[in-house]
């Protein structure tokens, strides 16, 4: 990227115009600069699958999703997905472990999703944000599946989260 001017600030990302060039030809290009996030599949002691069903104002609709959020200035991926999984579920992770890195949305995002697995959960109280709507369901792992792929467009974090979590650990997926 060659030259890079600022559009818009927000309180979660900016947007950026873009120029730069491909073969000697100038082209302008628009980027929602978001940076890092985390998204958590989490397993209670019992093995069961806590998923969200939160309300989205983007899509104007309730969805069922994974715990997640923006990795704030000064914190690893790692202590975000704490912080959010206490805001969000009220649960604590005793362990964490990196399933995948993704870009969700390279067309026009320079956001990498960073996905972690968490475990050893101890329940310390819900701290969630004021304009956050959540109701946390717990389930097992194939009806937390089918749940996403019941939603007439599925959210892909989640998705790619249990897919990959399935892949990972050989699990066969019952439909």
């Amino acid at each position: 990227m060659s030259n890079i001017e600022k559009v818009y600030t927000g309180r979660r990302f900016n947007v950026l115009k873009v120029l730069y060039r491909i073969n000697g030809s100038l082209h302008t290009g628009e980027v929602v600069d978001f940076g890092n996030a985390v998204a958590i599949l989490p397993f209670t002691n019992d093995g069961k699958v806590i998923i969200l069903r939160q309300y989205r104002v983007a899509i104007d609709k309730w969805i069922y999703e994974i715990p997640a959020g923006k990795v704030e200035e000064g914190e690893s991926p790692e202590e975000t997905a704490v912080r959010e999984m206490i805001e969000e579920t009220g649960y604590k992770p005793g362990r964490l472990i990196k399933l995948v890195s993704i870009y969700p949305s390279p067309g026009y995002s320079n956001e990498i999703l960073h996905i972690f697995e968490a475990r050893e959960l101890t329940y310390i109280g819900a701290r969630r944000e004021k304009d956050e709507l959540i109701n946390v369901i717990v389930m097992d792992y194939n009806e937390a599946l089918n749940r996403v792929l019941s939603e007439e467009v599925a959210d892909s974090k989640t998705l790619v989260a249990l897919l990959y979590y399935a892949y990972k650990h050989g699990i066969k997926l019952t439909f």
